[in-house]
């Protein structure tokens, strides 16, 4: 195509539904500062010829099915792309590389400040040589198949405001070095391996607005110093091994939005000073060892949307400075040691039982269903077969969140030929538990090994679609309903899981 449009500056091509290989010809138009073909379903490689587009600034090719070449597990485009100079922002996510990050983009332009390729199967380290590209704003790598460290020349980057490392395989410590990037605001490296403790100095980055390091294996205490991140606005420590009590500087996060300790081991109270946070529409301390009493101040949190203390060891009374929340829609305090009545007004009037059972001490109106003994042995029962959701087992209201978590739990025992109710399970281990548990280093081990064996010629292809369906059981089969995807999701992730599927070597060379 470059040899009739010598002259053109900008091709956008986005957002059609343009098929076949991109064109090496495109180098022939050598003024190009602007390609943009996102959006489309182009396949084949990235034409090494790119390099020859010297004015090159913004390359968007993000969602198409573009692959990495077969005779090479490096993705050697980027070789080319080291002789664009002027190349501001690289925009590649959303594809099928399969392939690893040479060396060689270090020797990217030191001009590039978006650096944006999630969700495209990559593999291997992300390249120490980072750490070269001076100019870098945004990292976005998350969602890939990422393993080793998080690379302590990130630390370089002074400019650095987002890092996106997310849903990948990265091990061992987040590194001190992140520190030294004043002007990070987001800081995303949830669902990952990540172990150790959390740097105190990142209370020094007065710039962070979102700090997400969930569902990785952190342990220790929350170092003082993060309570001081005072425009902090999104937090989540979720679904690690943290400890310690909740310190009274909590509250000094007055602008902050969403709160999710949930999953950990925390123990003590819930200072009083958390009443500051009046900005908070989400707050959950569900499954810690919290105990005491539920703060009045908790009716301060004039935002808020979704309250989970679920699974700890409060006592004493259901504040009724709760009836103010106007904007509550979830609330569960299950399985804790509270007593005395229930508020019936305000938001308390639109809550079920599913939000109040397992404290033995508590009465309300005969809606709540707040039952005896004998009833609750039922209920618990029907829980632990494990087929149904547990706001079902605790309440037996039936809805399609409720679905959608039985749906999960027979995707489990279709690929895993377990059942939720075999011997190896437990309240402490259900069958869900099992599989999250594996998740978090290589999902394969659970699955039935009469569907996919090491030995087996399409191994790989085998892995990565049981891979899939594990992970998006596991997304139907939250405790949370509101977190629950709901099932038109679960069609189209399963229609893009059966494209890959039936996608064969020959229908992507």
């Amino acid at each position: 195509m470059g040899f009739w449009t010598p002259n053109l500056e900008r091709i956008y091509l986005g957002n059609n539904d343009l098929s076949g290989s991109i064109p090496s010809s495109i180098s022939n138009a050598s003024k190009l500062t602007v390609i943009a073909l996102f959006s489309n379903s182009f396949t084949g490689f990235i034409p090494n010829t790119l390099g020859n587009l010297r004015d090159l600034k913004r390359l968007f090719i993000g969602e198409n099915n573009l692959t990495g070449e077969v005779f090479t597990p490096e993705l050697r485009f980027f070789n080319s792309l080291t002789n664009c100079k002027n190349l501001e922002l690289l925009s590649i996510s959303l594809n099928q590389f399969n392939g690893i990050l040479p060396a060689s983009i270090a020797n990217l332009s030191t001009s590039l400040l978006v650096f944006e390729a999630f969700g495209s199967k990559i593999k291997g380290e992300i390249p120490i040589g980072i750490g070269n590209l001076s100019s870098l704003l945004s990292v976005v790598l998350d969602s890939n198949e990422l393993t080793g460290s998080i690379p302590s020349t990130l630390g370089r980057l002074e400019n650095l405001e987002r890092v996106y490392l997310e849903h990948n395989n990265l091990h061992g410590s987040i590194p001190n070095d992140l520190c030294r990037l004043e002007r990070m605001g987001d800081l995303y490296l949830s669902h990952n391996k990540l172990d150790g403790t959390i740097p105190s100095c990142l209370g020094e980055l007065s710039s962070m607005r979102r700090l997400f390091l969930d569902s990785n294996n952190l342990t220790s205490i929350i170092p003082s110093t993060l309570w001081n991140l005072e425009d902090l606005l999104y937090l989540n420590f979720s679904t690690n091994s943290l400890i310690g009590s909740l310190p009274s500087n909590i509250g000094n996060l007055k602008v902050i939005t969403q709160m999710d300790l949930s999953w950990n081991r925390f123990s003590g109270e819930i200072p009083s000073t958390i009443g500051s946070g009046r900005m908070l529409t989400f707050l959950s301390f569900a499954h810690n060892e919290l105990q005491g009493s539920i703060p009045q101040s908790l009716g301060d949190l004039v935002s808020l949307e979704l309250l989970d203390l679920y699974n700890n060891n409060f006592s004493g009374m259901i504040p009724k400075s709760l009836e103010a929340l106007r904007y509550l829609q979830y609330f569960n305090v299950s399985f804790n040691r509270l007593e005395g009545e229930i508020p019936i007004g305000g938001c308390f009037a639109n809550f079920t039982a599913q939000s109040f059972m397992q404290n033995d001490g508590l009465c309300g109106v005969p809606r709540l269903q707040v039952q005896p003994y004998e009833f609750m042995a039922q209920t618990k029962t029907l829980a632990t077969i494990g087929y149904m959701a547990p706001e079902y087992g605790r309440e037996g209201i039936v809805s399609t969140k409720g679905d959608v978590y039985s749906y999960g739990i027979l995707l489990m025992e279709t690929f895993t030929r377990k059942k939720p109710t075999d011997e190896m399970f437990s309240d402490k281990l259900t069958m869900r538990n099992w599989v999250y548990e594996a998740s978090l280093g290589s999902i394969v081990q659970v699955v039935d090994a009469n569907l996919i064996g090491k030995e087996d010629e399409d191994f790989l292809a085998k892995k990565e679609f049981a891979t899939s369906i594990l992970h998006l059981a596991l997304d139907c089969s939250t405790s949370i309903p509101t977190q629950r995807i709901n099932m038109e999701d679960v069609v189209v992730r399963l229609n893009k899981i059966k494209i890959t599927l039936l996608r064969t070597p020959e229908d992507v060379s």
